[in-house]
């Protein structure tokens, strides 16, 4: 598939350096950042687990913000304890 695109000067720039850097055409290095781009996984889709746990537990905003400040706090813990 061929697409055009529109580019920032800056984002053009970067991209033109990049290919350089890696000794390729530009247009093989714009087309593997989309090719890793629409394979990489979104950050909605990275949460969803979490945030179905979250909404599983039934713990309200104040108890999931306490219980991550404890766990935040054994881990600081521990670290000065073993430092």
């Amino acid at each position: 598939m061929t697409i055009s695109i529109s580019l920032t000067a800056e984002a053009e720039t970067k991209l033109s350096q990049r290919a350089a850097r890696l000794g390729q055409d530009l247009s093989i290095v714009a087309s593997d950042l989309l090719e890793e781009a629409v394979r990489r996984p979104s950050v909605d889709e990275l949460l969803a687990p979490a945030r179905r746990q979250v909404a599983e537990s039934g713990l309200d905003d104040q108890a999931l913000d306490d219980f991550f400040r404890d766990v935040l706090k054994e881990v600081r813990d521990e670290k000065v304890c073993s430092g």
